[in-house]
């Protein structure tokens, strides 16, 4: 899929009701600012979710012509086994 424009939907984490909001490029995370101390915690997308979009043409062949990307950042370890994976925590960059 190289050479090919993507497209990065990004929800709002607390309120999936609101539109997507779509981005050039794939970010690799995000941050949080606490605030009670004000400090900012990093977390890292470390999954993603990849969608191709294909054209079908009138040869009966299929092209793709982009692709979507869902990134996620996804705590590692054992904390994880039984974590669903659309309420997970995040990977948080200490």
């Amino acid at each position: 899929m190289d050479d090919l424009p993507s497209a990065v939907g990004l929800r709002d984490r607390f309120n999936e009701e609101l539109p997507v909001n779509y981005f050039d490029g794939i970010p690799i995370g995000f941050y949080e600012e606490d605030e009670t101390t004000g400090m900012k915690h990093y977390a890292l997308y470390n999954h993603f979710d990849i969608v191709v979009i294909i054209n079908h043409t009138v040869e009966n062949h299929q092209r793709i012509v982009g692709f979507e990307v869902e990134p996620k950042s996804i705590m590692e370890g054992d904390q994880r086994k039984n974590i669903d994976l659309k309420s997970q925590t995040p990977q948080w960059i200490e």
